[in-house]
């Protein structure tokens, strides 16, 4: 009988979502045994031209083919679950998750056309996958069914939280599991990995019913049309709004594709459903007084191609902004993303509409993730002998291992995305970097940034490009040709750039041997355009080369 090997150390491996925010992705192994937890994405940043999403390394998914055993998700957020569609394309394994998430995991997997082995567990059950048992204890977020991952292993108990914060109740009778944690703790945790993203902020998260207190009061100070900016997912938020404006005399539409599918979430797989008399039709807001309409929109973060940047800078094709509205951004500005929503609220402003946010009024948004106390808290309830921040930037993490070892853990280690970290009863150490780059989503194109060009992609839009069309022919032992320019995207000075350089490409071509290949002189002609316009306009444009030998006899 074959003796089996108890695993001496856990393996964890953060894909995304460790030292920046977004793409949630960590492999957890257990000797050759591998959990996958969470699968996000994140939103491209702006020199990552065409992209759509930014996804964790499928290189590095598809080496771990074979070891991973199944993905578990925490909650619904795209950068949680956003990578599913196309991770699932390379791992053919289950995936665990809540009701709701599963609704929003089943709609994504339609919509791409994939079928999944989709297992619905509730918080409070156990799903025992390989070597792991995982628990799921019931936290609260900003979006319903959230839960963290209590998994034992042969090694050692592990905590991985996922987001939340600590909240006595939500609308729809959530509370935050306070004794599974406590008795998690109990049972002795070895290692715990915990949301990190407002680990700098003091103090304790505000509830979602005082949000929808202040909502209330705001809504009646508006003499015209309220236009509300929140997160989709934020089911919660998005009650406390259709609330506030029932109470204050209006009805409410909504505006964007992705609220749609929340609301059709929340209707069919959780306990907080829509009352369809609350809500009219987009098309009809028209219909009503502007001081009886809120709309609601997608695009809080200024995504420029979301609905409500499309209203600040008039391009929507069914609302557009008029003098007396309001502008309510009820969400926080996710850093990276300030500029992005100051510059849509500018375009706001110079539209006429009145702005409310959290700067100017700080009591219309609670943040989903915990504070500063309330994550010592969980700390001292978990107890566990080692601390990973995980989610958030670096300096979040920095300051959430600075409140682990001021609540006496053993020992805390900050790792970032790629860090290999072994993790055993005595001790952990970080290993090697594991080349973790991301993949991207353009369309329905999916690769690395080599195989998407996104860096010539970026020096496109920078540099521009010069097609150089050369008419060749050949004159005894030497050249004689015409250079045509065509310039994209490159400052040409009233076509000033045009002219000289055709003129300079001229007297270069008269000097060539007419022995030299044809893939030389392509190569040559690229140096002496980007020379040329590095004088010119201090820029070094993507040159194309095109040579014709129009005759070949001597004349």
């Amino acid at each position: 009988m074959k003796k089996t090997v108890k695993p001496a150390a856990l393996t964890l491996l953060p894909l995304g979502g460790v030292g920046r925010i977004g793409m949630n992705a960590m492999l957890l192994g257990c000797g050759e045994d591998f959990l996958l937890l969470d699968c996000g994405v994140m939103f491209p940043e702006a020199d990552q031209i065409g992209v759509d999403v930014v996804l964790p390394s499928l290189e590095v998914l598809g080496r771990y083919k074979k070891k991973i055993k199944a993905i578990v998700c925490t909650h619904g957020h795209e950068d949680h679950i956003g990578a599913l569609p196309y991770v699932l394309r390379i791992l053919q394994v289950p995936v665990y998750a809540t009701r709701f998430t599963a609704a929003l995991i089943q709609h994504k997997l339609n919509e791409h056309a994939i079928d999944a082995d989709l297992h619905v567990i509730g918080p409070g059950k156990q799903a025992k996958i390989g070597p792991f048992s995982v628990d799921f204890l019931r936290v609260t977020h900003s979006i319903p069914d959230c839960v963290s991952l209590a998994i034992r292993t042969p090694v050692g108990n592990v905590l991985f939280t996922g987001d939340f914060k600590i909240e006595e109740e939500l609308r729809d009778g959530t509370t935050f599991d306070s004794e599974g944690f406590k008795a998690f703790g109990d049972e002795g945790v070895m290692l715990m990995m915990a949301d990190s993203t407002n680990a700098e902020v003091p103090g304790w998260s505000g509830a979602e019913a005082r949000v929808g207190e202040a909502l209330k009061l705001a809504f009646a100070d508006c003499p015209g049309r309220v236009l509300v900016g929140l997160f989709a997912s934020n089911i919660y938020r998005l009650h406390s709004v259709i609330e506030a404006a029932r109470e204050t005399g209006r009805y409410t539409a909504l505006l964007g594709r992705s609220l749609d599918n929340y609301v059709r979430a929340a209707n069919g797989a959780s306990d907080m459903p829509f009352d369809a008399d609350d809500l009219i039709d987009i098309k009809d807001i028209d219909k009503y007084d502007d001081d009886e309409i809120c709309v609601v929109c997608t695009g809080s973060q200024g995504e420029p191609r979301a609905a409500l940047a499309r209203v600040a800078n008039g391009t929507h094709p069914i609302v557009s902004v008029r003098p007396k509205d309001t502008v309510l951004m009820s969400s926080r500005q996710i850093p990276g993303n300030e500029r992005r929503i100051h510059q849509m609220l500018n375009d706001f402003a110079r539209r006429g509409a009145h702005i409310v946010y959290e700067r100017n009024n700080r009591a219309i948004h609670a943040s989903g993730h915990a504070y500063a106390d309330e994550l010592s808290q969980l700390l001292k309830w978990v107890r566990p002998r080692f601390f990973v921040p995980v989610h958030g930037e670096y300096m979040f993490l920095q300051r959430h291992a600075d409140l682990a070892s001021a609540a006496g853990v053993q020992d805390t280690l900050l790792i970032e995305n790629g860090t290999l970290l072994e993790v055993e009863p005595n001790g952990m150490r970080s290993g090697d970097i594991v080349d973790c780059a991301p993949w991207y989503a353009d369309g329905t194109v999916v690769g690395d940034a080599d195989s998407l060009e996104l860096k010539s992609r970026a020096q496109l839009s920078w540099n521009g490009v010069i097609a150089v069309s050369l008419d060749l022919r050949r004159v005894g032992k030497r050249v004689a040709g015409k250079a045509r320019i065509k310039p994209f995207g490159v400052y040409q000075a009233q076509g000033q750039l045009t002219e000289e350089l055709e003129h300079a490409m001229d007297t270069w071509l008269a000097g060539l041997d007419v022995s030299m290949p044809t893939s030389a002189i392509e190569g040559q002609a690229m140096q002496q355009v980007r020379k040329f316009c590095k004088r010119f306009t201090t820029r070094k444009p993507i040159v194309l080369p095109f040579v014709q030998w129009l005759d070949t006899e001597d004349e």
